[in-house]
């Protein structure tokens, strides 16, 4: 009898593992068969159900990208009030869902004030960029996004973000790519370049020297004088 009740309690065990492995192998595949539908699928999905939100980290921001990338197109912008808000109500939860499991995780904390933004909720958008700015300092490619979303929204922001700002744009104007990624904006918009050049000028002369080669090679780039 013992032995037969040995083998009951490893078929059991093995099914309840079976089982379990086969939800969470669920569960981590859920963002990503999200995220493979045609872009309009995704944002009717995001208006009635949030991205879920996987155990691993990398699933995680797979989910918080499917935002990121929804909330950041024109047609999000563009899309009647009741559908925009659907959206980003489902963001957010998706956002939130993330930072339960992750309290941590800056880009969380991003989509979270993306979210808010959008729901006119400039207060607690702006304290989620705060957040993502002060657990995120060296990210640069989130620090890329913080620095589009606090420009559209510049002057929502309060003295403590737009410090964080101003650390993120001095991230981004020590590399190439950082350069590249507010280059156009620079060129176009006087009030930036005010501000980036202010950074700019508390750096290292050679640092100086390659964000102006490197800004202007990018102005002849897109066509515009610099």
């Amino acid at each position: 009898m013992s032995s037969l009740f040995n083998g009951l309690v490893l078929i059991v065990t093995a099914l309840i593992l079976g089982s379990s492995g086969a939800y969470l192998v669920a569960r981590e595949m859920a963002p990503f068969e999200f995220s493979f539908a045609p872009r309009s699928e995704i944002f009717d999905r995001l208006v009635s159900e949030p991205a879920p939100v996987p155990p691993s980290i990398f699933g995680t921001n797979v989910a918080l990208e499917i935002c990121d990338e929804t909330m950041s197109r024109l047609s999000f912008q563009l899309a009647p009030t009741a559908r925009k808000s659907a959206v980003a109500n489902s963001c957010l939860e998706t956002a939130e869902q993330a930072l339960f499991e992750a309290p941590s995780l800056s880009y969380g904390h991003f989509v979270a004030s993306i979210a808010h933004f959008a729901l006119d909720n400039s207060g607690a958008a702006r304290d989620a960029l705060e957040r993502s700015q002060s657990l995120g300092p060296n990210e640069q490619w989130i620090a890329e996004r913080r620095v589009s979303l606090a420009e559209v929204h510049y002057d929502a922001l309060d003295d403590y973000v737009r410090a964080g700002h101003l650390a993120d744009l001095a991230l981004l104007a020590q590399s190439r790519r950082g350069i590249r990624s507010i280059a156009a904006r620079y060129v176009a918009n006087p009030d930036f370049r005010e501000r980036v050049t202010a950074v700019v000028e508390t750096l290292p002369v050679e640092i100086q020297r390659r964000f102006v080669s490197i800004v202007r090679a990018e102005a002849r780039t897109i066509g515009v004088g610099a």
